[in-house]
């Protein structure tokens, strides 16, 4: 593992930086890569900053989200590219093949990193990979612009979800505190960040939410959502984003899972839990994540995916 000063003192060298993330980005890795990005071009850095699926429309709002490619790798001259918030290279896909024989810096927060860069920085214990950016920024003695603080700001306040999941730490808040003195102003986006929803969003959430079973315990609840199901709600992945929630939260739930049968043939299932280590399950199944959120993706057909989760849930439940 290195240490943010010798991932700081490689940035500084000259030549172009390529900063890209995971498929399907969330709050932190899209609030990470524009917070980053932001601070160096502002420092006079070449950096491209990328994202294979764009940005979701609920974080389009944020200032600079227009300077985001997405698709293909950008045809621009870099000799570094720097992967965010992205614990395994499959989740960088269809960019992975263009991207694997140069030289890469590999900054996550996820336990189940595969550490597959030429320099790896992870740090498990930080609330999301936006605090890593913070710590990063300050190693090379960058300063903030409101621009990118409001970003990190966004990273980290939704992997905490607004700041209650138990990965907040006082950590966590001080650096908040930083932020909003840098000319964050939660007021302006939270309520585009946690509340809104689009209608499609809604429409699948119905949907999901018809879905719901139990175990014979009650301890674990779980949704099911076919390629027809989003289809008729027109809606897209990144719709689904805080759905299994509702699962999880419901009373004396201790696992939560959606199951999304794709197109493809594979079936992505999204994990979480209240005391639950899920990512040792998601893993399993070929995916990762945190302890109490986590996700994979199955090639399989959706009985046999629903079964096998199940079933591996019940394990470790012991039940």
């Amino acid at each position: 593992m290195n240490s943010l000063q010798e991932i700081a003192a490689e940035l500084k060298k000259p030549g172009g930086i390529l900063l890209t993330t995971h498929i399907l980005p969330d709050g932190d890795s899209i609030g990470s890569m524009l917070g980053l990005g932001l601070a160096m071009k502002a420092a006079g850095f070449m950096v491209t900053m990328h994202s294979a699926d764009g940005v979701p429309l609920r974080y389009r709002f944020l200032p600079g989200v227009e300077q985001i490619m997405s698709g293909d790798v950008p045809q621009t001259d870099f000799t570094r590219v720097v992967t965010l918030d992205c614990s395994d290279p499959s989740r960088l896909r269809p960019i992975w093949p263009s991207i694997r024989d140069r030289f890469m810096i590999n900054i996550d927060h996820h336990a189940t990193n595969q550490l597959f860069a030429a320099f790896n920085y992870v740090d498990a214990t930080a609330a999301a990979t936006g605090e890593i950016v913070y710590a990063l920024l300050e190693a090379m003695d960058l300063s903030l612009g409101a621009e990118a603080a409001s970003a990190i700001y966004v990273a980290i306040s939704t992997d905490t979800g607004s700041f209650k999941y138990e990965n907040t730490t006082p950590r966590t808040h001080l650096i908040a505190a930083r932020l909003m003195e840098a000319g964050a102003k939660p007021q302006n986006f939270s309520l585009r960040v946690f509340d809104l929803r689009s209608r499609a969003a809604t429409f699948i959430l119905r949907t999901a939410l018809s879905s719901l079973k139990f175990s014979d315990d009650g301890r674990i609840a779980w949704m099911i959502l076919t390629e027809e199901d989003m289809q008729r709600a027109q809606a897209r992945d990144e719709d689904l984003e805080g759905i299994v929630n509702f699962a999880k939260n419901i009373d004396e739930v201790e696992v939560g899972l959606i199951f999304r049968a794709k197109s493809d043939g594979t079936v992505k299932v999204a994990f979480r839990s209240r005391n639950i280590d899920v990512s040792k399950v998601a893993e399993i199944c070929g995916g990762g994540g945190h302890p109490r959120a986590a996700g994979c993706s199955m090639e399989a057909d959706l009985d046999t995916a629903v079964n096998q989760v199940l079933s591996s849930v019940r394990e470790v439940l012991g039940c």
